[in-house]
């Protein structure tokens, strides 16, 4: 939704300031309003391309993690995707109870136990990726390459504000 002359914004989204609750200034409010309205859209976009798999949200990235490591130990996945070791364990069951991943012992040190992906799991992989870059090019075919790269470096700045809140969060 752009912002543009006349049209009238109702801010309705607030935050706590000073002992009080105070509106979003515009320019914040619009931009607010603007990404959460991009993440309901993509979000929707995804769910559907991930239902006509039988896969959930975050399910993919295992998926691609897995097929990058080779053979990862759930400590190393956990570690690639940025969660903890439980976390990976619950999404590798379920996974693995619906054939996209099998353990398999480690043939020179059986203490440990690597994750594999099936052939199921390997074809739905690559079935995700194309249906990603599908929704990342289409989400960018307007653009020229100069918007491209501009909207890429906005992306990178956002996220390294929210790294840096995020960081201060963490203590």
């Amino acid at each position: 939704m752009a912002l543009t002359k006349g049209r009238v914004y109702r801010i309705i989204t607030l935050r706590f300031f000073d002992g009080g609750f105070t509106p979003m200034n515009a320019p914040t409010a619009a931009v607010s309003e603007a990404f959460c309205e991009l993440m309901r859209t993509y979000n929707a976009c995804m769910q559907k391309t991930l239902s006509k798999y039988g896969l959930y949200p975050g399910q993919p990235q295992v998926l691609f993690a897995i097929n990058r490591l080779g053979a990862p130990t759930q400590i190393e996945l956990a570690s690639q995707l940025g969660v903890t070791k439980a976390s990976a364990g619950v999404s590798l069951r379920r996974l693995e109870a619906a054939g996209f991943v099998k353990r398999v012992r480690d043939k020179l040190d059986t203490r440990c136990v690597r994750i594999r992906l099936t052939q199921k799991g390997a074809d739905y992989a690559r079935w995700c990726d194309i249906d990603f870059e599908m929704i990342y090019t289409t989400m960018m075919e307007t653009f020229s390459a100069e918007e491209r790269d501009e909207a890429l470096s906005i992306l990178n700045e956002m996220n390294k504000s929210l790294t840096g809140l995020k960081e201060r969060l963490d203590g």
